[in-house]
């Protein structure tokens, strides 16, 4: 088991009193917090405890998205949200998108305001009682920077999700949470206020790479604080209580910030953090996790207690066993650029293979490129052949079918195209090395393939099965272990750590208020360092809008599966553009695009801001009410 800073001890302190009654018991094996904060060993203790809010404990029947077993970061959820994942559960779908009517007691809505209030709270307390704890002030001041951050990061987040919240900034009684939301600007103030604290201490380390990885530090707080002015330069999304979400790109309203956000962001470089200079897929490799890349991350350990079940999420029936709920989305699949930075058409890729009619043809009728070869010659398929001419129809199957050239024809779809695409999803026909411990006598399977419709499992060269099979899904790769070496106990005991702020994270960010402020050479420098590690050609400096869209083709395709793009897109009024693809009715997809696969997305302009929780407002009358949501 890897050594970790932050890993918490055995007994730990209760997080600090919150406004949800299920805060009030505390557990016999916790401290309360009135003697938390009474020496520096229970200080200690209780700073570590800050970071208990993140882990997952609940890890032994569910992935995310349910409300038995949801706890620590809603990293799924929010994943499932952006434009990159479609979020496959059976019976607990992402409820936000796959109900027409938009309720305000959604698990989601419910989940985000009170994980985020738990951090706040429990940062409130020690900020208010560390002062009593004897404390040496380098300690001290140390500690009040960590708390400080935290609440910066929880009060950014709800910031984003609901735009305008309660502001507590010191201990309170469920019974005195009575506050109305603040406005939007208000918070994002408070959120500056803690983090200029942290950057102006001195006690406060520049970075914590060799030291305590994954805290945060005075480059983390200068990176957090350039990302809330961008959000600030936005604007306000709430217009007297009601969203104001536009249906197309969002202009600044306050140009102004982006000058603050690009001063940050070039400064979290002298603090010691820099682009990961690797590929690209190494990473998130857990040998790699403590790199200058990473300015904050959760951690994770392969404890019980401390560890992650992403590949759980995230994994193959084939990959240790797992459930591929959280799977790239087709839409995001086909918007990976081709190898030289021109976009990817798959009428273009018809005529390079001299396929006549393609775009007259439907997207169910598609599904004949995407099937295995064999299934006329091989009478073993007969069932996997009726199952493809059930979607595309007899005729077309007759016209395009390729016994023996089907799989290759449609494998140079996937093939000179950003290397990011394959280091990141597995494509269809492509060997894959993987394991599984009920399967092939316990050893790797060795060039198994995505193919469509399935039929080998469990032996060298046979079909890479994913959970979910009603259709022909997209895999990921990035975050999943697929060897036996790579040494996971199982799929719920993962133990890589989770990246909240990255350095790419910085730099791109810095290119875009470059952009704003109209200094393309600039960004164009940026853009192009994190392309060339991609082993991507260049950008060339073009008109503001071709500017734009080259720096978030960066972050979609950089940050795919870190819980980071639905925020990007909301923050640019490209949501509905890229994960509805424009249209009111959207949902999960197979290779071909046929819409809507087993479930439906409904759009609805009242989807963001989202609203205070429904229980919420019942607790706290004071609350107000977003128009729109049914309560």
């Amino acid at each position: 088991m890897k050594y970790r800073n932050i890993v918490l001890l055995p007994i730990l302190v209760l997080t600090a009193v919150s406004c949800r009654d299920y805060l009030d018991t505390y557990p016999v094996d916790k401290i309360a917090s009135t003697n938390m904060w009474t020496s520096p060993d229970l200080a200690a203790k209780g700073i570590n405890g800050l970071y208990e809010t993140f882990h997952n404990t609940k890890l032994d029947k569910y992935t995310q998205l349910r409300w038995e077993s949801m706890d620590g970061l809603n990293k799924y959820g929010i994943e499932a949200l952006g434009f990159c994942t479609d979020y496959y559960s059976n019976t607990y779908p992402v409820t936000l998108l796959s109900y027409q009517a938009k309720y305000a007691n959604y698990l989601q809505v419910w989940y985000e305001w009170q994980f985020c209030y738990q951090i706040v709270h429990s940062c409130n307390d020690a900020i208010a009682n560390l002062g009593k704890a004897g404390l040496t002030d380098d300690v001290y001041e140390n500690y009040l920077c960590q708390a400080r951050f935290l609440r910066a990061w929880a009060y950014s987040r709800l910031n984003k999700l609901f735009q305008g919240v309660p502001l507590y900034t010191e201990p309170v009684t469920n019974e005195n949470c009575t506050k109305t939301q603040s406005s939007t600007e208000r918070i994002w103030d408070q959120v500056i206020e803690d983090l200029t604290y942290c950057i102006d201490n001195p006690y406060f380390p520049d970075n914590t790479i060799a030291t305590t990885p994954g805290r945060p530090s005075k480059g983390a707080a200068y990176a957090l604080r350039g990302m809330a002015y961008m959000w600030m330069a936005r604007g306000n999304f709430v217009e007297n209580g009601e969203a104001a979400l536009p249906a197309g790109p969002v202009e600044p309203e306050f140009p102004e910030y982006f000058r603050n956000a690009a001063d940050d962001f070039s400064k979290v470089s002298a603090c010691g953090y820099s682009l990961w200079t690797g590929e690209y897929k190494d990473i998130f490799r857990p040998e790699n996790e403590h790199s200058p890349e990473i300015l904050f991350s959760v951690q994770y350990d392969a404890q019980e207690g401390y560890c992650d079940h992403i590949q759980m999420a995230m994994g193959a029936r084939d990959t240790y066993n797992s459930w591929t709920e959280v799977k790239p989305a087709a839409d995001f699949v086909d918007y990976y650029q081709n190898s030289d930075g021109t976009p990817f058409s798959w009428s273009e890729w018809a005529k390079s293979q001299g396929i006549d009619g393609w775009d007259g043809l439907t997207a169910k009728e598609r599904a004949v490129f995407f099937a295995r070869n064999g299934l006329n010659s091989n009478k073993a398929l007969s069932s996997q052949k009726t199952q493809l001419i059930n979607i595309c129809g007899q005729a077309v199957f007759d016209e395009y079918y390729k016994d023996e050239g089907n799989e290759a024809r449609i494998r140079t779809a996937y093939d000179n195209r950003d290397p990011r695409l394959k280091q990141t999803v597995v494509t269809p026909y492509e060997p894959v090395d993987c394991y599984s411990p009920t399967l092939n006598g316990g050893e790797n399977m060795i060039g198994k393939q995505l193919r469509w419709p399935l039929y080998q499992q469990g032996t060298d060269g046979g079909d890479f099965w994913l959970d979910k099979r009603t259709s022909a899904y997209y895999c990921y790769r990035k975050f999943v272990m697929f060897l036996k070496e790579d040494g996971l106990i199982d799929s719920r005991r993962c133990f890589t750590d989770f990246p909240l702020i990255r350095y790419t994270d910085v730099q791109l960010q810095w290119a875009e208020a470059l952009i704003e402020l109209d200094d393309f050479g600039g960004a164009v420098s940026l853009i192009n360092d994190i392309r060339s590690r991609a082993h991507m050609g260049p950008v060339s400096a073009g008109t503001k809008e071709e500017m734009r869209d080259a720096v978030r083709y960066e972050r979609r395709v950089e940050f795919a599966a870190e819980a980071l793009n639905y925020f990007d897109e909301v923050r640019w009024g490209t949501w509905k553009e890229t994960k509805f693809q424009g249209n009111d009715v959207h949902g999960g997809q197979s290779w071909w695009g046929d819409n809507t696969v087993e479930y439906s997305w409904y759009w609805d302009d009242c989807l963001y801001p989202w609203p205070a929780p429904y229980t919420e407002s019942v607790m706290n009358t004071n609350l107000v009410r977003r128009p729109g949501w049914v309560y």
